[in-house]
Formats: structure tokens, sequence, C-alpha cells
């Protein structure tokens, strides 16, 4: 049940928020949060490359124009296992979309 109140922020105030350490540690700690259920979900096999796409996905802090941003980066392996490819043959191979599934669980806790 959403909250019967409204906050209202100055433009400075509404900086001075986006830009302290505390939310790049919030944003920090979500995207890991994102980053550690892809990696959970993600696609395992007995050959070789079982970890390919855990080791793939990297979480990654910064700041731009004074506005804390944190980022789940993903590599060429899991950004194909997400959006799908074609082989050789030019069969289409679907998305599996795990990281779109993760970003959807963490929006709903």
């Amino acid at each position: 049940m959403p909250a019967a109140f409204r906050l209202s922020l100055s433009e400075a105030a509404l900086t001075e928020l986006a830009s302290s350490p505390k939310t790049q540690d919030l944003c920090t700690v979500k995207a890991e949060q994102i980053a550690a259920i892809a990696r959970a979900e993600a696609p395992k096999n007995k050959r070789g490359s079982w970890n390919m796409y855990s080791r793939s996905i990297t979480v990654a802090a910064f700041e731009e124009d004074g506005v804390v941003h944190a980022a789940v980066v993903a590599d060429r392996h899991p950004l194909l296992v997400e959006f799908g490819w074609r082989d050789k043959a030019g069969r289409r191979h679907a998305g599996r979309h795990i990281l779109k599934g993760a970003l959807l669980k963490v929006r709903e806790s």
C-alpha cells in the first residue's frame, strides 16, 4: 500500500542526496544483488567453460555529473545468452533473459 505523504526536495538537497557516499553504497548493494541472482541462474555445462557466464558479469560504481550510478556490466557471452543469437547454419537461438529476470526479482523485493 502506498504511503499517504509527499516529499519535496530542493534542487540542492536532491543533488546532495544523489552524490552522497551512502547512495553509492546502496546502489552498489542493489547491483551486487542483481549480479548474484544472474550468476546463480546462469547456464552451466560440464565442459571447460561452465562458469563463463558468471566470470563475465561485473559490477561497476561510478559518478557522472555529480550523480552516483551502479551498473551490472556484461561481456559478450552473457549478452548473447540474454538476447539470443544465430548460429552458423542460420538457426535462431532465443535469449534466456537472465539479467532481466534478476532485475525484476530485485525490483520486486
